[in-house]
């Protein structure tokens, strides 16, 4: 299965009527457990064991990258490894890294949300964009590819 794939397979727990994707919500449902940590120079790290799924998020980041980190950490845990045990080291796995982006941008943006908040803001074309960002609770340079991606925009 490819990222997105997997990042469908869990969207029977979101409504896409409902923005934003109820990210902490979602990782009870899935039980993974989280936590928050002062870190300096890491936005967060996934562990994946038979016995645990942890994922620690910098406490010091704005709401938006927290929130994407997290996904992609949780991209981490529900794509399978080669390994029973797994631990996400930042700059060690580029393919992996890039996977777990896409599945962030599928879980936070999904399509059926993007559309219905790209329709429900027509009306207001110059702040459209803001609009959704504020929506999602993501930030306007992760929504521009997500929009690009399925469509909606072509800049």
């Amino acid at each position: 299965m490819r990222e997105v794939d997997y990042a469908r397979s869990l969207f029977r727990y979101i409504d896409m009527k409902s923005p934003p994707v109820n990210i902490e919500r979602l990782l009870e449902l899935l039980d993974v457990k989280l936590m928050y940590e002062d870190f300096e120079q890491l936005n967060g790290i996934a562990l994946k064991s038979p016995k645990l799924k942890l994922i620690v998020v910098n406490k010091n980041l704005p709401e938006t990258r927290m929130r994407f980190t997290i996904a992609h950490e949780l991209g981490h845990i529900i794509m399978p490894h080669r390994k029973k045990y797994y631990l996400c080291v930042p700059g060690k796995n580029r393919l992996m890294e890039r996977a777990a982006n896409k599945f962030a941008a599928e879980i936070l943006m999904p399509q059926p949300m993007v559309k219905y908040l790209w329709n429900k803001f027509k009306h207001n074309p110059e702040h459209r964009i803001e609009a959704m960002a504020h929506a999602l609770k993501v930030s306007k340079a992760a929504l521009f590819p997500r929009l690009r991606e399925l469509g909606f925009i072509y800049k």
